[in-house]
């Protein structure tokens, strides 16, 4: 059998072309997504130097934390590492004990505050950017940082220019930031910090040898006891690091340094693991978003590849009907009819899955590309094969061909040898009893998952809803030869009232080869149901944050800290300013950090903000759920309800919380708010955040004005204000618009890469169904122009069956994303407000349109061709069956 497959595929290649590219493409799509996907592991360390290369010892408190779960054998630990520097208390004696171990030539306290240089509109490392414009690109920025003078031979930095800061006036400026700021020595710049903004002098420019910086810093330097002044914690530090004398061996010197330390939990670390590599944080989180991001992509793309080349694999097999038969005919077991179609299968794909994964290479790295260009990934973020993923696509590829050609050889296998001389392109006994077990088990999951879908949040809904797509339409797909009829029959009505024969001729056609048409609009079907979901969740989730926005915000104006404040923010100095604007009756600051929340069986990374309760009333309306907002004092957080649920907190328990740096804070919820109006999932008192973490300064801060005011003139007066601390103030519109504009964009930048590559492939996959569907609507163009069919009429009954198939797939595409969509709003409902539900018309007119352009390009550049070639239809040509017949197809 397998040199009869050999035969077969040499004679017939045309025919398996078709399912060659499917697979060869199918593969190539999981392995770029795989690879791009396994290069996100291992490469949180960026290049360049690092804040501690020159240390030989750094000493660090633990930067990492581990989390339990259940009990006995179904125990399990959760580990976590932290984002910003968690910081060493006692740092005296710290130093004091390193110091006095011998090979230790000196020990510096490292200690570092939010630092950002404002000149005029530009802020520092984001001058390039501007933040008040919702235009504007969105590029990722160095932390602004400062440190003591004594911490510059650390890197080490040298100057290049000027002389060290003295005194509490004069700065010295990493070279990369003096460039950006447009700062020389001797010019003067304005410093914001926790303790307010100061006019500075530039003393002197330093750098690292060969470059300009410290990746992923902004670095600031001042006089070791500015640095102190300056910070709002000056009894920590984040290190202790020691600078070796010659000769001394590092690692050896760091198990001595560990033994003197008088808190044996402090690490004592030599080479890779001393860290300080300020970009490192913050790459491994925006890989970590990647990965996330590429496993709902990965799920997306295995379920269109798989689908795909399964109903292409049966197509073939259903083209080649009679041939089976033939074999049949003349001896052939059915046994042997199923080898040699495994046979073919299986030698085809050996092929296409080498082709593929040659393909896959080229792909991830156009992938990774992408990402970075749309600031998903960071701008270096490279791809190196990965034999690993490479070896599973390629036994993927194999796998697929093999199981979506097995069931099919199951039926091929019962071909009746009196097939050999029928002629008719009605299909009988379609809905066979693989295909009642498979719908209702499929339907049964998807209604399963609807009841779940409410209960999953805003962020699960988005997962859950693709999955419930992909098994509707596999639902689907196995009942359709219940929904083609009477969807073809209605699709056809409009073409049967406009012609008299073309377009009734076009939907018995279509009605008569129900399986057939099902396989040509399958591609369609989950073209148009997985971008459907995915185009309507995504709106419906950015329109009803936007609402959620407009319904929420009391304040007439905001002010903003550059990036948010999660670098510096909106010191008490800038707050004390904006209150004493005219006419302003309440400001209230939100601080920005992040978080992790420890729920009942899994560590949420999330956002923490913080909160003046006594001021919040006046700015946001906040509508509680559970619990009372009076509560919120002292260590006491606010929750948002679909955070809570996910977490499986109440109002009155006592969970456990850690901040930023792992610093571990147990908080009892006071109250549980129905949605997030604008701010992070949870809210600490501003107070109580200060004393975990007293850096933190104010993302926002939101002015409420005393009746009659003119808030413009407030706005304009906040802005002046705003300027000189590196951030910017709009009116409650310019915000609403801005943070509109934000959202939708996010939203489609999401979509563009969640489903661009698949929706390429899909749109390749229709072309290709329909072009091996026009091989064997040859036979039909013959007969009618035999009967006396025209040119004209030839083209349009292949229009109007094309534009039949593309009606039958968007119709049940519409209605698989559209039972997701709605399953997804009753999530979205249950955030507090009722779901925003925009029907994305002008996306799914584009999706919609594509496929047909795409499907009439594929049906009519074949007809074209074979009437060209058909000189003589009246006369010459063989009658049809008296070749190797096969029955007509969507034509």
């Amino acid at each position: 059998m397998v040199s009869l497959a050999l035969s077969t595929l040499r004679a017939r290649w045309a025919l398996f072309a078709g399912t060659f590219l499917a697979l060869s493409l199918g593969v190539a799509l999981i392995a770029a997504t795989g690879q791009v996907l396994d290069a996100t592991r291992g490469t949180s360390k960026p290049g360049g130097p690092g804040r501690y290369d020159a240390a030989a010892v750094v000493v660090r408190a633990g930067q990492s934390f581990t989390v339990g779960f259940g009990s006995g054998d179904g125990a399990y630990d959760e580990r976590r590492t932290a984002t910003s520097p968690h910081r060493l208390g006692d740092v005296r004696r710290i130093a004091d004990a390193i110091r006095a171990v011998p090979g230790v030539r000196r020990a510096v306290i490292d200690r570092s505050l939010p630092a950002r240089v404002v000149t005029g509109h530009a802020v520092g490392p984001s001058a390039s950017s501007d933040s008040s414009d919702p235009s504007a690109p969105s590029t990722p920025s160095d932390r602004p940082v400062g440190h003591g003078w004594s911490s510059a031979p650390l890197t080490p930095f040298r100057l290049t220019r000027g002389h060290p800061p003295a005194g509490d006036g004069e700065v010295v400026l990493a070279a990369a930031l003096a460039e950006r700021a447009g700062a020389a020595v001797g010019d003067k710049v304005a410093v914001v910090t926790p303790r307010g903004r100061q006019r500075m002098t530039v003393a002197g420019i330093a750098a690292p040898p060969g470059t300009d910086g410290v990746p992923g810093e902004a670095t600031v330097f001042f006089a070791d006891d500015t640095a102190q002044r300056l910070s709002a914690d000056p009894d920590r530090a984040d290190a202790v690091a020691a600078l070796a004398a010659p000769g001394t061996s590092a690692t050896a010197l760091a198990g001595q340094v560990h033994a003197a330390l008088p808190d044996p939990s402090l690490t004592a670390a030599a080479g890779p693991a001393k860290g300080g590599h300020p970009a490192a944080a913050s790459r491994a989180a925006a890989l970590g978003d990647v990965a996330t991001l590429l496993a709902v992509m990965a799920v997306i793309a295995g379920f269109v590849a798989v689908f795909v080349v399964s109903g292409t694999f049966a197509f073939a097999v259903a083209r080649r009907r009679r041939e089976l038969a033939l074999l049949r005919t003349v001896g052939a077991t059915p046994r042997q009819v199923r080898r040699m179609i495994m046979a073919e299968s299986g030698l085809l794909g050996v092929v296409a899955s080498a082709a593929g994964c040659g393909l896959g290479i080229f792909g991830g790295r156009l992938l990774a590309a992408v990402l970075s260009s749309f600031g998903m990934a960071p701008e270096d973020f490279d791809v190196p094969v990965s034999p690993a993923v490479l070896l599973i696509s390629f036994f993927a590829g194999l796998g697929v061909a093999l199981l979506g050609v097995f069931a099919a050889s199951r039926r091929a296998a019962k071909v009746r040898p009196a097939e050999t001389l029928r002629d008719a392109a009605v299909e009988t006994r379609v809905m066979t009893t693989g295909r009642w077990i498979t719908g209702s088990l499929f339907l049964a999951v998807a209604v399963l998952l609807l009841i779940m879908l409410p209960q999953a949040g805003s962020d699960g809904a988005v997962v859950i809803s693709l999955v419930l797509t992909e098994i509707l339409v596999v639902a689907m797909v196995a009942f359709a030869p219940l929904l083609v009829p009477p969807l073809a029959r209605a699709a056809a009505l409009p073409s049967a009232a406009l012609t008299r024969v073309t377009g009734a001729l076009a939907g018995d056609h279509v009605r008569a080869a129900v399986r057939t048409t099902a396989l040509a609009a399958a591609p369609i079907l989950v073209t148009v149901a997985v971008a459907g979901s995915l185009i309507g969740v995504t709106r419906a989730s950015a329109a009803t944050t936007v609402a959620d926005d407009r319904a929420h915000l009391k304040a007439d104006v905001v002010v903003a800290a550059a990036d948010g404040g999660t670098g510096t923010g909106l010191p008490a100095a800038a707050l004390r300013d904006l209150s004493s604007v005219p006419g302003v009756r309440t400001v209230s600051p939100v601080d920005g950090t992040s978080g992790f929340l420890v729920g009942s069986r899994y560590v949420m990374v999330s956002g923490i903000g913080a909160v003046d309760p006594a001021r919040l009333s006046g700015a946001l309306r906040l509508d509680v759920a559970r619990g009372s907002l009076g509560a919120l004092r002292g260590d006491a957080v606010a929750v948002t309800k679909p955070v809570a649920g996910q977490l499986g907190w109440k109002a009155g328990d006592d969970v456990e919380v850690y901040l930023a740096d792992a610093t571990k804070v147990r908080v009892k919820v006071a109250v549980v708010i129905s949605s997030s109006a604008g701010l992070p999932a949870v809210l600490f008192p501003r107070d109580a955040l200060a004393r975990h973490a007293p850096d933190t300064m104010a993302g926002a801060a939101y002015l409420s004005l005393a009746p009659g005011t003119d808030r413009a003139a407030v706005t304009a007066a906040a802005g002046k204000i705003a300027d000189a601390y590196g951030a910017s103030a709009h009116d409650r519109d310019d915000w609403l618009a801005q943070r509109a504009f934000a959202t939708h964009e996010e939203g489609r930048i999401l979509v563009l890469v969640l489903l661009g590559m698949s929706l390429l492939y899909t749109g390749i996959a229709i072309a290709n169904t329909l072009v091996m569907a026009a091989g064997e609507r040859a036979e039909g163009i013959t007969l009618l122009r035999r009967l006396g069919a025209t040119r004209g009429q030839v083209l349009r009954t292949v229009v109007w069956e094309t534009l039949t198939v593309v009606a039958v797939g968007g119709a049940l595409g519409v209605l698989a994303g559209g039972v997701t969509m709605l399953g997804t709003s009753r999530a979205l409902s249950e955030s507090g407000e009722p779901a925003e539900f925009p029907v994305p018309w002008q996306e799914m007119g584009a999706v919609l349109a594509g496929c047909l352009l795409v499907a009439l390009s594929a049906a009519l550049v074949p007809t074209l061709l074979h009437l060209r070639s058909s000189a003589d239809p009246a006369g010459n040509a063989k009658a049809p069956g008296t070749r190797d017949p096969a029955p007509t197809g969507v034509g």
